[in-house]
């Protein structure tokens, strides 16, 4: 298996805007190539593509890089960070101001390791992935091993969670993330595999299969709003490449047909540069345009298949392959997403150990304040941030309690209430 560096420019910018008002907006990787051989002549830049008007800026001041691994990307719409990798590095880009608020060398205290295929999961604020191997067992002979594994961005180090390998490859046809299910997808040989977000192991295995006719299923991505994962059927390999989106049930591998007609264009860029506005039902990719006429940032409609949108990466008069936008994401995206599957080992829903009963906490999302409520005697409250830091904690002895959190940021908090019967876990949204 092939690790595939690539030259990008990668900078995503966010204005302070809330999520819904940014459903406009898709952020990816803002990349013009060196000339010939020489990458690092390249540049790297976060950028955003206004969908309403085509208008792509960057939002990075500088290149931040000459070479990325564009195996993956993640966005936190909380803390409005964007996610990618160098072939060493993983990088954090502020999206407000497109400069790196970290960048660590990545790390397997198990063994060396890549980290491929990853996703942010918004139901737990965890970044999700494949960690692979190769192991020489003999000369000439390797064996790969495959395991679902977490990166901490703060400090680049690895964790697997898989408890022993899940395969030996997997395709860079994208993967996705159920947050409600807390179930990892990527493809392997013909199959999506579902992993179990909770433990690693597999949670389903189904081989991909085409009633309408197809050869592979690229480029998919999870559509919080309906519950369904959405990518692209490929018919053919040569170009001009005939295409379709569909939707596959992971439960079965069924693959159905959305478009009525091929997509008229000539290929599509992989590796993730697809993403989905939950709000106006659109999934974006990247696509070559038919007569050699540049690339373009292609909107499809999630239930008719039809082209909604068309957005010329290229400037008008420059080269054809003069810049590229890739590893699109969208902030919308499963933006209010929470586990509703128990997790096999502490029975909660997304949160293992957890008491269950009639805790109420409200509103959610919240402003100003939340009231917190229970049957039972509230002894003491709790809050954290998306990195775990106490940002309030107080005694109380009461049933209800209202919660002042003017002062707080926008984002996500977890809430730790301690009752007479036990500690709940909620997760709550500014």
């Amino acid at each position: 298996m092939k690790t595939i560096q690539v030259t990008l420019s990668a900078i995503i910018c966010l204005a302070q805007l809330s999520v819904s008002a940014q459903s406009n907006y898709v952020y990816g990787v803002m990349r013009t190539p060196g000339q010939g051989t020489n990458v690092a002549a390249g540049t790297i830049r976060l950028g955003k593509l206004d969908v309403s008007n085509g208008a792509l800026t960057s939002v990075s001041p500088n290149s931040l890089t000459s070479v990325i691994s564009a195996t993956g990307a993640a966005l936190d719409p909380n803390t409005q960070t964007y996610f990618f990798q160098t072939q060493t590095d993983f990088v954090s880009v502020n999206m407000l101001d497109g400069l790196p608020s970290a960048q660590s060398t990545m790390s397997n205290p198990i063994a060396p390791s890549y980290f491929d295929n990853y996703r942010f999961n918004t139901s737990d604020s965890t970044i999700y992935g494949l960690a692979r191997r190769s192991t020489t067992i003999a000369p000439g002979q390797v064996n790969g091993e495959l395991y679902l594994a977490s990166i901490n961005p703060a400090t680049g180090v690895i964790t697997q969670i898989s408890p022993q390998s899940v395969g030996q490859l997997y395709a860079v046809q994208s993967c996705a993330i159920n947050p409600h299910e807390m179930v990892y997808y990527y493809s392997s040989q013909g199959k999506i595999i579902g992993l179990d977000l909770y433990n690693g192991q597999v949670y389903s295995n189904q081989t991909i299969t085409f009633p309408q006719g197809g050869l592979y299923f690229d480029n998919y991505t999870y559509n919080c709003a309906d519950t369904s994962i959405y990518g692209i059927i490929r018919v053919t390999t040569t170009t001009p490449i005939e295409f379709y989106l569909g939707k596959i049930n992971p439960q079965t591998g069924v693959v159905t047909r959305i478009s009525q007609q091929p997509l008229p264009y000539n290929a599509y860029t992989m590796n993730g540069s697809s993403t989905i506005d939950p709000i106006n039902g659109i999934y974006y990719f990247s696509a070559q345009l038919l007569q050699g006429a540049g690339s373009a940032v292609v909107g499809v409609s999630v239930t008719t298949g039809s082209v909604v949108s068309e957005h010329l990466v290229t400037p008008q008069g420059a080269a054809i392959n003069s810049l590229y936008f890739d590893l699109l994401r969208h902030p919308s995206d499963c933006y209010e997403a929470t586990p509703t599957r128990v997790n096999p080992n502490g029975g909660s829903a997304g949160l293992a150990g957890v008491n269950k009963s009639a805790l109420k906490v409200a509103p959610n999302p919240f402003e100003q304040q939340f009231t917190v409520s229970s049957d039972e005697l509230i002894q003491s409250l709790i809050l954290r941030d998306a990195q775990g830091k106490v940002v309030l904690q107080q005694m109380v002895n009461s049933n209800k309690l209202n919660v002042e959190t003017a002062s707080l940021q926008s984002g996500v908090y977890f809430l730790e209430v301690q009752t007479v019967s036990g500690l709940e876990l909620v997760k709550v949204v500014k």
